[in-house]
């Protein structure tokens, strides 16, 4: 095995190890931070972290749609103008009428 994979193969050992001691530490100080915080209540604010805001929204009246008029009609067919014209509209056209001709 080369010196340097040996390295390696040490480092990821050690790291390991002191991940594994850390976890075993960190229980105890974190109990003995609780109690602390409790004793003197301490506030997450006087500790530094930023508490979250919560904005509460006001409900709004619904908006209500406002229906469209309909500008073009033939017989049972209509068309608001908006949007893709409609078969009725494109057929009429291709026949050579005038999209005049279908006003309301």
């Amino acid at each position: 095995m080369d010196e340097l994979e040996e390295l390696h193969q040490q480092i990821a050992e050690l790291q390991k190890k002191a991940l594994e001691v850390a976890l075993k530490k960190k229980e105890p100080i974190i109990e003995d931070m609780k109690k602390k915080i409790s004793l003197y209540g301490i506030t997450a604010k006087e500790l530094g972290f930023v508490e979250k805001v919560v904005t509460v929204s006001t409900p709004t009246e619904p908006h209500t749609k406002t229906p469209v008029a309909i500008k073009y009609r033939s017989g049972e067919f209509t068309w608001t103008g908006r949007g893709r014209q409609p078969k009725f509209i494109v057929d009429h056209l291709a026949t050579g009428g005038k999209i005049e001709d279908l006003l309301v």
